[in-house]
C-alpha cells in the first residue's frame, strides 16, 4: 500500500494541509470550521493546547493565553508568554502539528509517519531554521520530515505549473502576511530558487488599517482599547479581526461598511484607500523582481512570467499592476492562498520517483552503491536489516539530502544484505555503499579465488567484530592485526615486559568481548593486557614457574601448572594455581591431578577465536565445515557442496566468515606452525 504523506504549509495568518495517498490529494479541512485554511493560532487552556478556530474562539475568554503566527517565534528562536507560562515557538508549533496529524490520521484510518513541510525560499541550505522545523516534525511524531521551498510549490501548483516550461526562469510573488519575491528556474520536476527577498508588507497593511480605525473611532474605540485587565486586549483582538474581515470583502466590492460593535458608529473602507496604501509595497515587488533578475545575470525578457500567490493576490489591483510594471505574463490561481499546499502535494506525490537504484554488481559479494543526489546526504534508516534477504526492487534504505528531500534506495536484484557500512545518522558524500551477497549457485559454477595465505608460529583469531584478523606470535608474545581483504598489517601490540627475559603469550577473548593478551616468562611472572588500548589489566607471580597455562574464558580465570611438587604419602603431586585475570588475585591451589574434571572449560588457546568446525555465513545461506584435512563450503539449506580445499600432513582445520560475508577463512594447524587461507566468495 502507498505510504501516506501529510503536507503542511505553515503561514503567519493561515495554515493549509493536505494528505497525499499515491496519486490522490485530499485537503485536510479543519474540523471546527470545515475550511481548508486553518487559522495559525494557538491558545493554552486548562486542558492544554488548542489550535485553529478553537483557539480563535478561546481568545475571547483567554486573551492572554492566545497567540497567532507562532511560526514567527520559531524563525526567531524566541519564546512566547501565554498567561503566566513561558513556552517556545517550537512547543506551539509541535502542538499545532500534532492536531493536524491527528485529523489526518482519523481521515486516513491509520498512522501517517511522513511529513512534507513548506519553508520560505530564503531558507537556503544550511540554515538553522530548517533544522528547527525538521526537529519540530520529528517531535510531533513523524518518522520522516522533508522540506520543500514555497516558491517551488507555487510553480508546481497544477493551476500555474503547466505554463512554466522546463528550463524557464520564473518570478514568484508570494503576498501573504509576509511578502516574498523569488527568482526560480524550473528543472524538470525540481524548481531551484536563484534568489529571494522578503518584506513585511502584509502585516504593515493590517497595521495601517488598525491605525485608520483608531483615528476615526478615537472617541469610542480608545476607551475600549485602554480598558484594564483582559478587556483592553480582548477589544484589540476584536478590532484586528474586524479590519481583516473588511479587507477581504474588498476583493469583490469597491467599498465596505460595518460596525465593530452594535453600538459603534459605522466604519467605511474603500478599495481605493487600500490600493493607495499598497502602492509602495507593489513598487517594492517590481523593483525587487528587476534586482533579482539582474543579480542572476539575466534580463527581464528572459523571464517566462510571474506567478502571484497568497491572500493579497485576490485583490483586483495586484495582477494588473504587476503585469503593467513588469511587462510579463502574470498568472494567479483561483484560490491563491492554497497554491503552495497544492504544489507541495504535487511534489510529495513524486516521492515514489525519488529513488536511487543500486549500481549493478561486480563481485560475488556485491557492493550496493548509490550515487547521492546533490552529493551529500544523511542516512535516515535502513529498511532491511543486516542478514535479511530482499527481493529485486526492494527499498533497502532511506536518505535525507541537504535540501531536506527523502530518497528511497532500491535494489536492482534480489540478494541478502550483509553490511550496512553506513549506520543511520551517518552523513555520506557522493556515494553510499553497502554489502550484499549473490546466490550460492554462483559459487558452484565459479569457485572462489584464493586471495592469499599467511603463516605464523602461533595462532589466528578473528576480531570479535569480525572485521580484522589477529595473529598471535606465541613464542614472542606479540600481536598483529591484518586486514581481511588483503592481509596487510594494520597494527601491532608488544607488551611492556622485560625484553631480556624470554616470554610467551596467547590472546584470549574476555567475557565482555575484549581481546586480551596473557604473557608470562619462565620465572612465572604473568601480565595481562588489553590489546586494543595497550593498557595493563593485572599482573601476578607464580613462584614455581609455569610449564602449562590454561584459560577459562567464561569465568575469566587462568591456571598455571608449576614446577614445584607437594608430597602426598609416597607420591608427589604437581601444584596448579588458579588466578583471577581481572584482578590478578590467586583463587586457589589445586593438587588433584584430575582437577579439570571438577573445573571444566580450561583451554590452551582461545575457544572464542572466531573459528569453528562449522561456521554459518552472516546471511545464513552458506555453511563452512572444517573436518579432517579439508574445509568445504556448502549451501546451508540443501547441504550441497559448493567448494572444497584439502591439505596433507595437517592436524586439523577450522573455518570462519568475515563480518560482511565476503570472505571465507580457514585456519590450518600444522603443529609448530599454522596457516591462514582467505578466499573471496
Amino acid at each position: 500500500m502507498t505510504e501516506p504523506i501529510l503536507v503542511v504549509d505553515f503561514g503567519t495568518s493561515g495554515t493549509a494541509a493536505a494528505l497525499v495517498l499515491g496519486n490522490q490529494v485530499r485537503l485536510v479541512k479543519e474540523p471546527a470550521s470545515g475550511q481548508a485554511r486553518w487559522p495559525s493560532s494557538v491558545c493554552l487552556d486548562a486542558d492544554g493546547f488548542v489550535v485553529g478556530t478553537v483557539a480563535e474562539r478561546r481568545k475571547r475568554s483567554l486573551p492572554r493565553r492566545y497567540v497567532d503566527g507562532p511560526r514567527r517565534a520559531v524563525d526567531a528562536d524566541a519564546s512566547i508568554w501565554l498567561g503566566d507560562r513561558e513556552i517556545t515557538g517550537t512547543e506551539a508549533l509541535v502542538a499545532y502539528l500534532v492536531a493536524i496529524k491527528g485529523d489526518a490520521e482519523r481521515f486516513y484510518g491509520g498512522h501517517v509517519d511522513r511529513l512534507t513541510l513548506t519553508v520560505p525560499a530564503g531558507y537556503q541550505v544550511p540554515d538553522p531554521r530548517r533544522d528547527r522545523l525538521i526537529a519540530i516534525g520529528e517531535e510531533a511524531g513523524f518518522r520522516d520530515v522533508e522540506l520543500v521551498n514555497d516558491a517551488a510549490c507555487a510553480v508546481l501548483d497544477p493551476e500555474t505549473g503547466p505554463a512554466v516550461p522546463d528550463g524557464a526562469l520564473v518570478l514568484v510573488c508570494d503576498l501573504g502576511s509576509t511578502w516574498t519575491v523569488t527568482l526560480a528556474q524550473r528543472q524538470g520536476d525540481d524548481v531551484i530558487p536563484l534568489g529571494a527577498e522578503t518584506s513585511a508588507a502584509g502585516r504593515e497593511l493590517d497595521a495601517q488599517l488598525i491605525t485608520a480605525l483608531r483615528v476615526e473611532g478615537q472617541a469610542w474605540l480608545e476607551p475600549l482599547l485602554q480598558a484594564e485587565g483582559d478587556a483592553g486586549l480582548r477589544a484589540y483582538y476584536e478590532a484586528v479581526d474586524f479590519v481583516r474581515r473588511l479587507k477581504h470583502q474588498l476583493s469583490d466590492s469597491m467599498e465596505v461598511e460595518d460596525h465593530l460593535t452594535p453600538l459603534a458608529p459605522p466604519f467605511r473602507l474603500t478599495r481605493g484607500w487600500v490600493e493607495a496604501v499598497l502602492d509602495p509595497a507593489l513598487r517594492w515587488v517590481v523593483a525587487t523582481c528587476h534586482a533579482l533578475v539582474t543579480k542572476a545575470g539575466a534580463n527581464i525578457e528572459d523571464i517566462a512570467g510571474a506567478i502571484v500567490v497568497g491572500g493579497a493576490a485576490r485583490m483586483p489591483l495586484v495582477a494588473p499592476f504587476l503585469h503593467g510594471a513588469l511587462a510579463l505574463p502574470v498568472r494567479w490561481p483561483v484560490e491563491p492562498e492554497l497554491a503552495v499546499v497544492r504544489g507541495a502535494a504535487c511534489w510529495a506525490m513524486a516521492a515514489a520517483s525519488r529513488t536511487v537504484p543500486a549500481e549493478l554488481p561486480k563481485w560475488r559479494v556485491e557492493p550496493l552503491a548509490w550515487d547521492i543526489p546533490g552529493g551529500r546526504a544523511r542516512v535516515l534508516r535502513w529498511l532491511v536489516e543486516e542478514g535479511e534477504a530482499y527481493p529485486a526492487g526492494a527499498r533497502l534504505a532511506q536518505i535525507g539530502t541537504v535540501d531536506d528531500r527523502v530518497f528511497d534506495l532500491t535494489a536492482v536484484h534480489e540478494g541478502t544484505l550483509l553490511a550496512h557500512r553506513a549506520p543511520a545518522g551517518t552523513v555520506v558524500e557522493t556515494t553510499l555503499v553497502a554489502a550484499a551477497s549473490k546466490s550460492s549457485v554462483a559459487l558452484a559454477d565459479d569457485p572462489p579465488a584464493k586471495r592469499y595465505e599467511l603463516w605464523a608460529t602461533g595462532s589466528w583469531l578473528v576480531s570479535p567484530d569480525r572485521q580484522a584478523l589477529v595473529e598471535c606470535d606465541e613464542p614472542g608474545g606479540q600481536v598483529r592485526f591484518h586486514q581481511i581483504a588483503d592481509g596487510a598489517v594494520t597494527g601491532e601490540f608488544r607488551p611492556a615486559v622485560d625484553a631480556n627475559r624470554p616470554y610467551q603469550g596467547r590472546v584470549f577473548v574476555s567475557p565482555d568481548g575484549r581481546l586480551t593478551l596473557a604473557a608470562w616468562d619462565n620465572d612465572g611472572r604473568f601480565s595481562v593486557w588489553d590489546v586494543l588500548s595497550g593498557q595493563s589489566v593485572s599482573s601476578f607471580h607464580d613462584g614455581g614457574g609455569p610449564h602449562n597455562v590454561l584459560v577459562n574464558e567464561s569465568l575469566w580465570r587462568l591456571t598455571a601448572e608449576g614446577q614445584g611438587k607437594v608430597s602426598a604419602g609416597r607420591y608427589q603431586r604437581t601444584v596448579t594455581t588458579m588466578w583471577d585475570l581481572r584482578t590478578g588475585a590467586r583463587v586457589e591451589k589445586l593438587t588433584d591431578p584430575d582437577w579439570r574434571r571438577r573445573h571444566p572449560g580450561y583451554q590452551q588457546r582461545s575457544g572464542r577465536d572466531g573459528f569453528a568446525a562449522r561456521a554459518e555465513s552472516p546471511d545464513g545461506r552458506l555453511r563452512a565445515v572444517g573436518e579432517g584435512a579439508a574445509v568445504t563450503l556448502r549451501e546451508a539449506t540443501t547441504d550441497r557442496e559448493l567448494f572444497r580445499a584439502a591439505e596433507t600432513q595437517v592436524r586439523g582445520v577450522r573455518a570462519a566468515f568475515s563480518g560482511d560475508g565476503r570472505y571465507l577463512l580457514a585456519s590450518w594447524d600444522f603443529g609448530e606452525r599454522s596457516r591462514l587461507d582467505v578466499w573471496e566468495i
